[in-house]
């Protein structure tokens, strides 16, 4: 017998409906909750332009799943062929994000650039062994070749500072890798194709491609007579060379004149052989300084988004990154970095040992020894700082690691002293390369920076970072050293993230000879002089917002226009 009859058959629906009501909340419930989770994990930390990025206190956990594409400045790792840079798909995993965003011209720009490299770059195979470059074998196609010279630092500044000219004038860079093995320190930064020149170049020629070459810009110009600054048309053989080292002449400077500009603007070729970073330069030739504007509205950030851009550690250079940091400074929830480094003959490194020391206890970047007892307990620490040196002696890494040996520090942390490589001194050829290559890339992994003056590693270093440095102050003189800490400090913070243009050109555009020429400092309120190298001068912190430089484009003294 069936209990319930009618009724029971009659309260079934009722029953299935409530069922179904707490199915449905269930899910909507559940699907809530994803969407938090997601939005939880995949948000970007979003930092006000001002914020100093050495204050971010951010775990782990909070970018762990970061945006590989840095905020669309790179393509996802899936455009590039699987396996060929494990860095893009994992330095996310151990990078904070940036405080500084790109702009959509900048990636629009980029996006540009990368079709244009793929359709031109093949077309090197042509270039001339001897000089002589056809228009039929170049077609519309137009390139900066880059020189290697100096340092690897120097090669980084002057490797972004010719891809920014290269954005600028629409151009294909191709680099020099005759000895530098290039190809082995980083990734290939653009997808499908390579920015090597071809292996079977003549560098035999390229070795001609100096001071005495009849197409150096410096040599054509001056042929035209000091007051014309005109190039010959057409250039012969389709090439020039622009010689941007530190100590080029007044004609060579000239590469900065707008009407000199104009003028390479018909030459395919553009050979580029530079020690410096000479991006406020570029800023002088006024096309140039609006395009900047529009690519970098947040001026001080050039440098920055093009070392992010380009430099990728390969995946030999990422390994030895990986060995060092996971054992020694992935535990740590705070990575100071210091970079050491003497360019002056008459200065002592256990002199720098002492000042570095004295640099980061008066600024409070690192703790003094402790006298409480407390603080050698087990109990009295519940973390720890990882302090990195990077220095070709030894002797900053010894200062530095007796110091903490030695006493107990104030505050919570035990600190650790790590040091990657000692070459002692400075060597050449891809092991040396690659040894600071790795140093860089560490360094630039630090919340706090301390770097050397003038020095390009340095520079790499915080570019890639994202952080402004305290720079420790530069003396004369052993004997002049206590005086000058006196009246300045031992250190102090940088004022911009920009590197510093060594050897910045007094311009002269119209050819009117000695005293005309323009102080490079007075020209533009947003490039000042550097803090670090007298004569030398930097893009400052400052926004596109201020069109107060469109000045650049009027007379700046009677008669006189860039």
């Amino acid at each position: 017998m069936v209990m319930g009859g009618k009724h029971a058959l009659a309260r079934k629906p009722r029953v299935l409906e409530i069922m179904c009501i707490f199915l449905g909340l269930f899910i909507i419930s559940s699907l809530l909750l994803t969407s938090v989770s997601r939005r939880h994990h995949s948000a970007r930390l979003v930092y006000p332009s001002n914020f100093a990025p050495e204050a971010k206190t951010l775990k782990a956990g909070d970018w762990a799943l970061g945006d590989r594409t840095l905020d669309g400045l790179l393509l996802p790792p899936k455009a590039y062929e699987p396996g060929q840079c494990i860095a893009r798909s994992e330095e996310s995993l151990i990078r904070k994000p940036s405080a500084y965003r790109p702009s959509s011209h900048l990636i629009a720009k980029l996006r540009d650039y990368e079709v244009r490299h793929k359709r031109c770059a093949p077309k090197a195979v042509h270039f001339s062994q001897n000089g002589t470059n056809s228009m039929e074998d170049l077609g519309d196609c137009q390139f900066v070749v880059w020189i290697a010279n100096s340092g690897l630092g120097n090669r980084m500044i002057t490797i972004a500072s010719a891809f920014v000219y290269a954005l600028l004038t629409d151009r294909v860079l191709l680099l020099d890798h005759n000895g530098t093995d290039i190809g082995g320190l980083y990734c290939e930064p653009f997808p499908g194709t390579s920015w090597l020149l071809p292996e079977n170049y003549d560098y035999r020629w390229m070795d001609k491609v100096v001071w005495e070459n009849d197409h150096r810009l410096g040599r054509l110009l001056q042929s035209s007579g000091y007051a014309n600054v005109t190039l010959p048309a057409p250039v012969p053989n389709n090439y020039v060379f622009a010689n941007l080292m530190h100590n080029n002449d007044e004609h060579d400077k000239r590469f900065f004149c707008g009407k000199v500009q104009r003028q390479l603007k018909r030459v395919p070729l553009l050979y580029w052989r530079s020690n410096v970073y000479v991006v406020p330069g570029l800023h002088f030739v006024y096309p140039f300084h609006r395009e900047l504007d529009l690519m970098f509205p947040e001026r001080g950030t050039v440098f920055h988004h093009m070392s992010r851009y380009l430099f990728r550690p390969s995946n030999l250079v990422w390994g030895t990154i990986l060995r060092f940091r996971q054992p020694h400074l992935a535990a740590a929830h705070r990575q100071v970095g210091l970079q050491l480094r003497i360019l002056e003959s008459n200065i002592t490194a256990p002199a720098v040992a002492d000042q570095l020391l004295a640099c980061v206890l008066e600024k409070k970047i690192l703790p003094q020894q402790s006298p409480n007892t407390e603080d050698k307990l087990l109990s009295s620490k519940t973390g720890s700082t990882a302090v990195l040196v990077t220095s070709l002696d030894e002797v900053y890494y010894q200062k530095l690691q007796n110091y903490y040996l030695d006493l107990p520090a104030e505050g919570p942390d035990y600190i650790g002293v790590h040091t990657p490589s000692k070459e002692e001194t400075q060597q050449f050829g891809f092991d040396h390369d690659k040894k600071a290559w790795v140093d860089m890339y560490l360094l630039s992994l630090s919340d706090t920076l301390v770097t050397s003056p003038q020095s390009t590693f340095g520079y790499v270093g915080q570019a890639l970072a994202g952080a402004t440095p305290w720079i420790l102050t530069k003396t004369k003189s052993a004997e002049t050293a206590e005086e000058t800490f006196q009246e300045h400090g031992y250190c102090n913070r940088g004022i911009s993230l920009e590197p510093c243009f060594h050897a910045p050109p007094l311009l002269d555009c119209k050819g009117r000879g000695p005293g005309h020429a323009l102080d490079p400092s007075s020209i533009l309120h947003f490039i000042k002089p550097c803090e670090d190298v007298l004569g030398g001068v930097k893009i400052m912190p400052s926004t596109a917002g201020d069109r107060t430089d469109e000045r650049l484009h009027q007379p700046l003294s009677p008669g006189i226009k860039i």
